[in-house]
């Protein structure tokens, strides 16, 4: 059985999750430089680089970086972001 402790911090990192990528990304001034309604690509903020190749999923909210070959949820951004380890 799950404890209470337990559940609440499930529900807590599921309410983070939701927050969108793509809000977070424009917030710090990172804007797509091409999109649709489904993806943008944008330009890394994890490196320097002359062609897009980060694409953040709009509708399941997720990253991936092609030129790292990493991807995730808004955590695994914002840790990357502001260089935190797990």
């Amino acid at each position: 059985m799950i404890s209470q402790q337990t559940y609440k911090k499930m529900t807590d990192i599921q309410q983070i999750k939701q927050i969108s990528i793509r809000d977070y990304l424009t917030q710090r001034g990172i804007n797509p430089k091409r999109q649709n309604t489904r993806y943008g690509l944008y330009h890394s903020p994890l490196r320097e680089e002359h062609s897009p190749s980060f694409k953040v999923d709009y509708i399941q909210n997720l990253w991936y970086d092609f030129g790292l070959g990493v991807g995730g949820s808004i955590i695994d951004l914002v840790m990357r972001m502001e260089r935190c380890d797990a």
